[in-house]
C-alpha cells in the first residue's frame, strides 16, 4: 500500500521545482514485508496505533479528498510515535498542502520529513532546497539559510545556492526602505547578503563559468543603496562585465564620494573616462567637467566636450554660451604657443613643463604629442609621476595602443589611492571595450 504521491512541487522559487514527493510503503510493523521492486524507496513501517488512522487518511488523499484528509490529522497526529510514523505523519501534511495549494502546510510537512531522519539520501537535497524556498516565502529567513546551507553539505549547487542565501537577506533589506535608502537594520541585512552573492559570483568564475549579469548588477545596486564599504568594489566588477552608462555613472558618484577632497586634475581624468564611455549625461555632468576643464586652462577640451554634448542632445546649444566664446576665443593664441612651450620643456631641468605642455596636447586631441611629451615628463622627472602615468595612459587609449596604455595605467603606484582607483576604471573601460578610439 503507496502513499499519494505527485509527479512535482511547483513552488514559487524556480530552485523548489522539481522536487519529487517520496512514494513509500505504509505497513504495520508486524506486516512489513521485503519487497524487491521497491528497493529504492525507504524502507518504512508505521506503528501499529499510527497505522489504523493513517490508512483513512491515504484513502482520502488517493480520492484527492484534501479537505478530509485535513480533517482527520488531528486526530491522527497524537498517534506518530516513531521516527517513520512522523516521516508518514509529514508526507500527509505536505501532500494535502500540495492539494491544498498552501505553503504553510508543504513546508511544515518536509520539515516533519526531515526531521524524523528517514528521507531517502537522494531525495534529502531536493528537500532541502524546497524547504529554504518555502521558509523564504513564509519570511522565514534563519530557517531559510539554514535549509540553504545544509544543501550547500549535501552537495548542491553552490553558485544557485548562495545567490539564494544572499536574496534571504536582500528581501528583507528592501522591505525596510527610508526615503532613497534602507533603514539601519536593512543596511544591516543587506551587507550581510553581499559576501554570499559575492561567494556565488567567484565559485562560477572559479569554474570558468560567466556569471549572470543580473547578479553583479543586484549587487551594486544592493551595496549602493546600503552604502557598503564595498560599494565600489562591487562597481568594477560590474563594469567589467558590461559598458552600460549607467553603471559608469554610479562608479564616478562612488568614486566621487569615497575622495571628497578629490584634486580638480584627478577629477577631470575621472571625468575625462565618463566622456570617452558616453557616461556623460544631463546639464550636471557636462557643467561639472566644463567648469574644471576651464579652471584648469583646457580650452580645446572645453570646445570639444561643449560640441559633443550639443550634438548628443545631453545639453542645449546654448547652455554654455559663455564657456563656449571664452573657449574658442583663447584656442587661436594658446594652440600658437605649443610649439615654444613643447621646445622649452625639452630643455627644462625637470619634467614639470613637459608635463603641462602634454596636458594642452592632450585636449587637443594631439595624442602623438601629448605621448612624447609624458614620457618626456617621466625621463626628467620632478613631475607627478602618478598623474602623469594616468594621462599617459588616456593619450594612449585615445590613440588605440591598448598594451601601452595598460601599461602606463599600471604604473600608477598605490601611494596615490585615488589615481589608482582612477587607474583601475580606465583599466577596466580598456580591457572591455579592447582597443578604445576616442
Amino acid at each position: 500500500m503507496r502513499l499519494f504521491s505527485t509527479a512535482a512541487l511547483s513552488f514559487a522559487l524556480a530552485a523548489t521545482a522539481g522536487l519529487i514527493v517520496p512514494g513509500v510503503a505504509l505497513a504495520q510493523k508486524k506486516e512489513a514485508k521485503a519487497d524487491p521492486k521497491a528497493a529504492a524507496a525507504p524502507k518504512l513501517q508505521a506503528s501499529q496505533n499510527f497505522f489504523k488512522g493513517a490508512k483513512p487518511v491515504q484513502d482520502l488523499l488517493a480520492a484527492k479528498d484534501f479537505a478530509g484528509a485535513l480533517a482527520a490529522m488531528p486526530a491522527l497526529e497524537p498517534a506518530a510515535t516513531t521516527p517513520d510514523d512522523r516521516y508518514f505523519l509529514g508526507n500527509f501534511w505536505l501532500n494535502i498542502g500540495i492539494g491544498q495549494k498552501d505553503q504553510a502546510m508543504q513546508l511544515k510537512g518536509i520539515d516533519m520529513m526531515l526531521e524524523s531522519g528517514k528521507v531517502a539520501a537522494d531525495d534529502q537535497l531536493k528537500m532541502q532546497i524546497a524547504a529554504g524556498g518555502l521558509s523564504s516565502n513564509q519570511k522565514n529567513m534563519d530557517a531559510a539559510r539554514a535549509h540553504y546551507a545544509a544543501a550547500i553539505q549535501l552537495g548542491a549547487d553552490a553558485a544557485e545556492t548562495e545567490a539564494l542565501i544572499a536574496e534571504t537577506y536582500f528581501g528583507v533589506a528592501y522591505s525596510q526602505v527610508e526615503g532613497n535608502n534602507f533603514s539601519a537594520a536593512g543596511r544591516e541585512q543587506a551587507i550581510l547578503g553581499l559576501p554570499h552573492l559575492k561567494k556565488a559570483i567567484d565559485v562560477l568564475v572559479a569554474k570558468g563559468s560567466p556569471p549572470p549579469l543580473t547578479w553583479y548588477e543586484r549587487g551594486l545596486q544592493t551595496a549602493v543603496v546600503a552604502q557598503a564599504p564595498d560599494a565600489f568594489d562591487w562597481a568594477k566588477m560590474t563594469l567589467g562585465q558590461t559598458d552600460k552608462a549607467a553603471d559608469w555613472r554610479i562608479a564616478l558618484r562612488l568614486l566621487q564620494e569615497a575622495y571628497r577632497d578629490m584634486p580638480r586634475a584627478a577629477n577631470i581624468d575621472l571625468m575625462r573616462l565618463m566622456f570617452d564611455a558616453k557616461a556623460l549625461t544631463n546639464d550636471y555632468s557636462y557643467s561639472e567637467l566644463v567648469d574644471a576643464l576651464w579652471k584648469s586652462g583646457q580650452p580645446g577640451e572645453v570646445k570639444t566636450v561643449i560640441d559633443a554634448g550639443t550634438k548628443a542632445g545631453e545639453i542645449k546649444a546654448d547652455r554654455f554660451a559663455d564657456f563656449y566664446k571664452l573657449a574658442t576665443d583663447s584656442i587661436p593664441k594658446d594652440q600658437g604657443g605649443l610649439a615654444s612651450s613643447a621646445t622649452s620643456a625639452a630643455a627644462a631641468a625637470n619634467g614639470r613643463p613637459a608635463s603641462r605642455t602634454a596636458d594642452a596636447y592632450l585636449g587637443y586631441g594631439n595624442n602623438a604629442k601629448a605621448i612624447e611629451l609624458y614620457r618626456l615628463a617621466l625621463q626628467k622627472g620632478g613631475a607627478d609621476a602618478d598623474e602623469v602615468n594616468t594621462r599617459l595612459g588616456i593619450a594612449l587609449a585615445r590613440s588605440g595602443d591598448k598594451a601601452g596604455a595598460l601599461a602606463a595605467f599600471g604604473a600608477v603606484s598605490s601611494t596615490t589611492p585615488v589615481r589608482r582607483q582612477i587607474a583601475d576604471l580606465w583599466t577596466i573601460w580598456l580591457s572591455h571595450k579592447g582597443t578604445a578610439a576616442a
